[in-house]
Order: C-alpha cells, then structure tokens, then sequence
C-alpha cells in the first residue's frame, strides 16, 4: 500500500512538471505558424501511432467493452480535446501564468465534486492541503490580474472540464484499465473531433516551420503520451483529489521556466507562495489515513 501510494505521488508530481514546463513548447509553435486547433490536433495525432506501438509492444489489446467504449469518448472529449483546446486557447487572451491559476481550480471542483456527488469523506489533512495550495498558487499569480472576460472563461472552462474528466476517470472505475490505452483512445478522439472542427473554421492550418513542427511533436510526445498517461496511474494509486492537488506544482514549475526562458522576475509573493504549495505537498506526501476515517475509495 506504502509503494503504490508512492507510486501514484510520484506520477503526479511528474505529470504536473510536464503540464508546467510545455507551455513554453505552445507559445513557440504559435511564433512559427501554429494556433491553437493546430497544435492541439497535431498534438493528438502525433501520439497516436506512438501509444498504438507502445500498446503493442506490451502485448495491450485495444479491444474494450462497449460501456468502456463510450466512457473513454466521453474521457477524450473532456480530457485531450475540451481541455486543451480551452486551454491553449486562453494563451491567446490572458498570460500564462493567470491561465495556468485559473485553471488549477479543478482540484478545488475534485474535492467538491466528490463529496457533493459521490458522497465521499476527505480527511482534515487533505483539506488543510487543499485550502494551503490553493492559498499558495493565488499568491503566486496576485500581481496578474489584466483579465480578459474571454481568457478567463476559457481557463476556467479547462479547468471544469479536466475535474469532470478525473471524476469520470476514478468513479466509472476506467483507471483500471491501462493507462496507455486510456491515452490512446482520448488521442483519437481529440483528433477526430478537432479536425472537424478546426476544418469547419478554416483555423487548421499546415505551413508550419521545421521548428514549429519539432516543437508541436515534443508537446505530444511529453504531453500526450508521457503526462496523460500519468494521471490515471497517480489517479488509481492516491485518488482524484490528491492528485489533483499535487498537480498544483505545474504553477510552481510555470514560474521557473519563466524566470529562465522569459527572464520573469519572482517576488517574494511569488516566493511565498511556492512554498505554500510545497509544504501542501509534504502534507499530503506525510500524511497518514486517519483511523476509523473512510476516505476516497482508492
């Protein structure tokens, strides 16, 4: 229990890295040509032979029961597709920073959603947790505050849309299933669904450079394939809420990148509230089940 528990720990801090590092892999691919739709589908047709051959490789069959069938559309749609394609897009309107707070209200929608809905008991610990992170990631982003009513509704958006597909994930029991294969159909859905709609729009576009191209494959190959297979391991392992909120280091993650590939400066706010989401961490990586207390059925 020990390992799988850290196990999981350790595939959400790692997912939450590549979230927080690869914004800076969109925005140069919006200089080279690229737009939102584009990367996003490309995104998600890159991985898909990648996670096909890998699937093969470790002898996963791709046949699935038809009710898993439709869980896992469902699961595309939210997760590859409305998730991105909100989120990207809000780089468009607001900064990365304010997009990338905004959006980390999912683990805020995670707990919520699984007391209100599913009438789970979370325990003090990892409320404490929850309340420090979300303390920290607002302090962090105090002084972005330019909002953009467009902007701020997409990343907001991204961030429903992402809790759903974690509640979804854990509570119709689909992180059972490899997770890989849970990558790989929500590849294919994206891409189905965003070539239609990027071709109705006319926003689809092929003329990227060579460096846009290297770029929107290294967000697929990290994003795609190494990240989003990460969740559902950390999701089966310590639950949607703690992995959730340990996803609340890819802000942290955000301002290093910031501070070295966009000479950002960091405040002491900033500081400060970096080390608010850390000790949420260390929490959560301590804490111990609290006897008699039922928790997430994890």
């Amino acid at each position: 229990m020990k390992k799988s528990k850290s196990l999981g720990i350790i595939c959400a801090i790692a997912a939450a890295v590549i979230y927080g590092f690869t914004p800076i892999f969109g925005k140069i691919t919006y200089m080279e040509g690229s737009n939102t739709i584009t990367l996003t589908f490309f995104r998600s047709l890159f991985s898909f032979p990648v996670l096909l051959a890998l699937l093969k490789a470790k002898g996963v069959s791709i046949r699935v029961t038809r009710k898993e069938f439709f869980t896992l559309i469902l699961l595309g749609f939210l997760g590859a597709f409305a998730t991105g394609l909100m989120l990207y897009g809000s780089y468009n309107y607001i900064s990365v920073g304010l997009t990338t707070c905004l959006h980390n209200i999912y683990p805020v929608l995670v707990a919520v959603g699984s007391v209100l809905l599913f009438h789970d008991r979370i325990s003090r610990g990892k409320v404490a947790a929850l309340a420090l992170a979300v303390t920290g990631l607002w302090t962090i982003l105090a002084g972005d505050m330019t909002l953009n009513l467009v902007g701020v509704g997409l990343a907001l958006g991204s961030g429903v849309a992402y809790a759903a597909y974690m509640l979804i994930m854990d509570k119709c029991g689909m992180n059972r299933l490899n997770s890989f294969l849970i990558s790989f159909y929500a590849c294919g859905v994206a891409a189905v669904f965003l070539f239609l709609f990027g071709t109705a729009t006319g926003e689809l576009v092929y003329s990227l450079t060579p460096k846009g191209w290297f770029f929107t494959f290294l967000m697929a190959m990290f994003v795609s394939v190494l990240a989003n297979s990460l969740i559902p391991m950390a999701v089966k392992n310590v639950g949607p809420t703690v992995t959730s909120i340990l996803g609340m280091f890819e802000p942290i993650v955000s301002v290093i990148m910031g501070l070295i590939f966009l000479n950002e400066r960091l405040t002491f706010k900033s500081l400060a509230g970096c080390v608010m989401v850390i000790a949420a961490v260390i929490i959560l990586t301590l804490e111990k089940d609290a006897q008699g207390l039922p928790e997430e059925d994890v």
